[in-house]
């Protein structure tokens, strides 16, 4: 069948990153006096390893049903620009996301080309990112558009199957779509991942829909949606934890969002995305962790798992960090370690170091973003510093359970009404 091609309109719709992500850099810094214990490292060169974070290992089991895309029943056709041309809405090491429609099947099949950039060899280290994803029992309803992430190379036709293999686990649980993106099946003809197309990213809102305003009516919007969208994360996290699924790569750009066309000022729904790195766990899954860089992006990283003698794991501890520095991305519009940017090996040495709560308010720029943790507090009833300090301590033993920590949030916005 001929996958005929169709020109992109004036939609908006978006989908999830490709995988992985580059992490995104933002000026950030501060005077604060908290920041003391920081000024010495900061001003020493640095020697951070640029070594990979540390692969999972293998688990050996029963396999996972891999959840196909029936194409016989319904497919799907490649929206291509003006000038008739397939073009990635988003691209990475191991994939190029393509916006689809669906479409009826037609009598001759035959599986849409993959586009010359699937020839090539995948980068060494990240560019950008985008995916989406969940599935059902039954075959789901069908998406205004679908997000179509095609392997770049016959080598990241492995790390697809394998991000597949975790959709179709975590997509026969009945409320996936609650917490993950939904996920239509693996198309065996191309191992491209269907998705379902998306707004886009909670990282690109923060910058459009939060960065853009001023600073009062940032902090007023910022109180408004801070309590659902940080509940919301901590729930889906909480949700992939009780199925034995360690996520790895949780940051901005991995959380997708959507709102709905006649309600755009709302509070937006987000799930996660991007499985490429994900570690399920459960001992009677077989999944192989096929990206051999390993999980994750700097800037999200527990720095536990950058210990140059004894790397820890990826784990539960390590995912409930990176969604604690996402949080704080999310208040101050920037990465805690933004004021060290513009050095990579020092950056990296303030990541290792394990305290994005002293990095966030050093250099000018931290005299804001301090502000913003401050007033937000103010709002809603709650030190966000010592909420915070419970998660970001670099030692996992003296890190409260996610239960705990999202307990204490909801106690204190639900007595000031923060919660509707």
């Amino acid at each position: 069948m001929d996958i005929q091609d169709k020109k992109i309109h004036g939609s908006s719709a978006i989908t999830p990153p490709a995988t992985p992500t580059s992490p995104s850099h933002f000026a950030s810094g501060s005077t604060s006096d908290y920041c003391g214990p920081l000024n010495t490292l900061a001003r020493q060169g640095s020697t951070a390893s640029t070594a990979s974070v540390p692969r999972s290992p293998s688990i050996h089991s029963h396999p996972v049903a891999l959840q196909v895309f029936d194409h016989e029943t319904l497919e799907y056709v490649i929206l291509v620009d003006d000038k008739g041309k397939k073009r990635p809405i988003g691209s990475g090491v191991w994939s190029d996301v393509y916006l689809a429609a669906p479409s009826e099947p037609e009598s001759v099949d035959q599986p849409f080309l993959l586009p010359p950039s699937a020839t090539k060899s995948p980068p060494v280290s990240p560019r950008k990112s985008n995916d989406s994803a969940i599935g059902l029992y039954t075959f789901p309803a069908v998406p205004p558009l679908y997000a179509i992430k095609a392997p770049a190379s016959t080598s990241s036709r492995k790390v697809l199957k394998e991000e597949a293999k975790i959709l179709s686990y975590l997509s026969q649980f009945p409320d996936s779509d609650n917490h993950v993106v939904q996920f239509f099946g693996q198309d065996v003809r191309n191992d491209a991942l269907v998705l379902k197309a998306m707004d886009g990213t909670l990282e690109d809102w923060i910058k459009k829909d939060l960065n853009n305003l001023d600073e009062d009516l940032r902090a007023t919007k910022l109180a408004a949606v801070f309590p659902r969208l940080a509940l919301a994360l901590i729930d889906s996290l909480m949700w992939m934890q009780g199925k034995n699924c360690i996520h790895a790569d949780i940051k901005p750009a991995n959380v997708l969002t959507f709102r709905a066309p006649a309600d755009l000022t709302s509070v937006p729904t987000i799930v996660y995305s991007d499985f490429s790195s994900t570690i399920l766990i459960a001992p009677e899954i077989e999944v192989h962790n096929a990206s051999p860089l390993g999980a994750g992006t700097w800037d999200y990283l527990d720095p536990s798992l950058l210990s140059s003698s004894a790397p820890a794991e990826p784990s539960a501890a390590t995912d409930l960090w990176s969604l604690a520095i996402t949080l704080l991305f999310l208040i101050i519009g920037a990465s805690p370690f933004g004021a060290f940017r513009h050095n990579k090996y020092q950056q990296r040495e303030m990541i290792k170091s394990g305290s994005p709560l002293q990095c966030l308010a050093y250099d000018d720029a931290g005299i804001k973003n301090v502000r913003k943790m401050k007033g937000l507090s103010k709002a809603l009833g709650l030190d966000l510093h010592k909420w915070f300090a419970k998660v970001l301590v670099k030692d996992v033993s003296k890190r409260v359970d996610v239960a705990e920590w999202r307990y204490e949030l909801e106690r204190a916005t639900t007595k000031v009404g923060s919660i509707i």
